[in-house]
């Protein structure tokens, strides 16, 4: 086997973390997407990974340890692993993650399951010589109709794979119901967002529900308007759900429809900028019981954190501003370079420039189908919070 040698320091990888930084390596001629050994100077070997010296994460760690084959063998054993804990982790479901990349122990691969389709995407070079085994596990396991991969991502330009969505098994199923919180929802497979929808908040959804009750509620940057939709099925008194992707409004409108018997109040899409939105309407004073902000990520980079936090105050200073004495604002970061604690702080700064008091009464994250690993804090990318406001 090829090996690749870390220079002398005080690397995460001694550590646990998955990931090697080309900078942490000395120099190498192992040919990019092969499965490498990884060597301390000394001569230690930590296990392990997919090598790629085009990406800055030059080695994905697979295995631990100075023994075992990396083969179709170990990857099928992995996805048998991955089903099984989901069927703990996530029973009586028809949508969640079926596979977390690293967290499940193969780097560069998502799963998702959508009723009888599953979604997959290969963001590592070096999986691609065992997806023809990993497929065959996830056909006799899981017996999908399809397998769907959406391949054209930026990031694959990076490991030097092809940009194309492509047919791996079955037939695609486009359009595929799914039920969340006693509510149906289409989603687009070949057309959507991520893999078609936002799995990650799935209990968040639920704990909007929980809190939706004969009050008025907002939803900006609603998207296909999952949030929205269960608010109003538990209840709520009426929902606006705002988002400024004009096919994302129409699927949310459409999931209305679908929904027409079970929602207990009025439930308007707008197709605007929910920046715009906001500001608004937080002109007018409060003018509703909660409210919910889920915003796409303001930053993939450390350098342009400081000006994500100033979206991040802006939209939570005037979505507080929009919620009733005893009200809740139920507000979320996806961007895993904005730590909780920044996040927190912003969310104060906002409420006390918008003269509110508001009290943190629940903090979540990502559903544990989404697990991370303590050695990588990149895997736990979503913030929640639950707001009290007075």
């Amino acid at each position: 086997m090829e090996a690749v040698v870390l220079k002398p320091g005080l690397h995460r990888v001694l550590k646990g973390s998955p990931w090697v930084y080309r900078t942490e390596i000395e120099q190498s001629g192992v040919e990019p997407g092969v499965v490498v050994a990884v060597k301390t100077r000394g001569g230690r070997i930590l296990g392990q990974g997919f090598y790629n010296p085009r990406s800055m994460i030059a080695v994905r760690m697979v295995r631990w340890g100075a023994h075992g084959v990396v083969d179709n063998r170990f990857f099928q054993d992995r996805v048998r692993a991955a089903v099984a804990w989901r069927r703990d982790l996530a029973p009586g479901r028809d949508a969640y993650r079926v596979i977390y990349s690293e967290a499940d122990g193969i780097p560069g691969l998502i799963v998702d399951k959508y009723g009888s389709m599953l979604v997959v995407q290969v963001t590592s070079l070096g999986l691609l010589a065992f997806m023809d085994g990993i497929v065959e596990a996830l056909v006799s396991l899981l017996g999908p109709e399809g397998i769907y991969e959406l391949g054209d991502l930026s990031v694959r330009d990076r490991e030097g794979l092809s940009r194309q969505d492509r047919l791996l098994y079955g037939q695609l199923i486009p359009r595929v119901e799914i039920h969340e919180h006693g509510v149906r929802m289409v989603v687009d497979l070949a057309g959507g967002q991520k893999t078609g929808h936002f799995l990650d908040q799935y209990a968040n959804r639920g704990k909007v529900g929980e809190l939706s009750p004969c009050r008025e509620v907002f939803d900006a940057f609603c998207h296909t308007g999952g949030f929205g939709l269960v608010a109003s099925t538990h209840g709520a008194r009426s929902v606006v759900g705002i988002d400024s992707d004009a096919l994302a409004i129409a699927r949310a409108a459409s999931n209305a429809d679908l929904n027409a018997n079970t929602m207990r109040g009025p439930v308007d899409f707008v197709t605007e900028n929910a920046f715009d939105w906001l500001r608004r309407e937080s002109e007018k004073g409060p003018q509703y019981d909660l409210g919910i902000l889920d915003p796409p990520a303001f930053t993939k980079s450390k350098m342009s954190v400081p000006g994500a936090l100033k979206g991040y105050k802006e939209i939570n200073l005037r979505g507080l501003r929009l919620i009733r004495p005893k009200g809740y604002l139920v507000t979320s970061s996806c961007s895993y370079h904005i730590s909780e604690g920044d996040f927190i702080n912003v969310v104060q700064s906002a409420a006390y420039d918008a003269r509110r008091t508001v009290r943190l009464v629940d903090i979540r994250g990502q559903g544990p189908d989404h697990p991370v690993l303590p050695a990588l804090p990149e895997s736990r990318y979503l913030k929640c919070l639950v707001l009290a406001v007075d």
